[in-house]
């Protein structure tokens, strides 16, 4: 008696599931393995300076002009004529020394270009420049 044969078919693998198991695996690994930090193959004790000075902040100076044509350096007044003395007096006692324009948005432009134009006398090549909102009128500093 003779026997139809059926054509074999290939046996599939379900990829979808061997994915999903190999990354939950992967996830377990990533979560439970410890990081440890780097150190080096020899611990060294490196000493300590007694005269070291700590390095200080560089604070700049800062220029303010408010809505009342008034003008601060550092929170004390200044008559704007005076200003390129004293910002020519900071610079020669540090030249490192940053100095800013903090300018009121109700400001005259006027008082503002008077105030650049005496940082470009003084030497100041750049002069970061920002605006504020207008203060309340108790308050007369800025």
């Amino acid at each position: 008696m003779r026997f139809v044969e059926r054509p074999k078919r290939q046996p599939l693998i379900n990829l979808v599931s061997l994915i999903d198991i190999l990354s939950i695996v992967l996830l377990f690994f990533v979560v439970t393995t410890t990081f440890q930090r780097e150190e080096p193959a020899v611990k060294i004790d490196l000493p300590e300076s007694a005269r070291a000075k700590p390095i200080r902040a560089d604070v700049p100076r800062i220029i303010y002009v408010t809505e009342e044509e008034k003008i601060f350096l550092d929170d004390k007044p200044v008559a704007p004529k005076e200003l390129g003395r004293l910002l020519k007096e900071t610079l020669a006692k540090s030249p490192e020394t940053k100095i800013a324009l903090k300018a009121s948005k109700k400001a005259p432009f006027e008082i503002i270009l008077q105030v650049m134009d005496a940082a470009k006398v003084a030497g100041i090549v750049n002069l970061p420049t920002f605006t504020v909102e207008p203060k309340s009128p108790q308050s007369r500093q800025p």
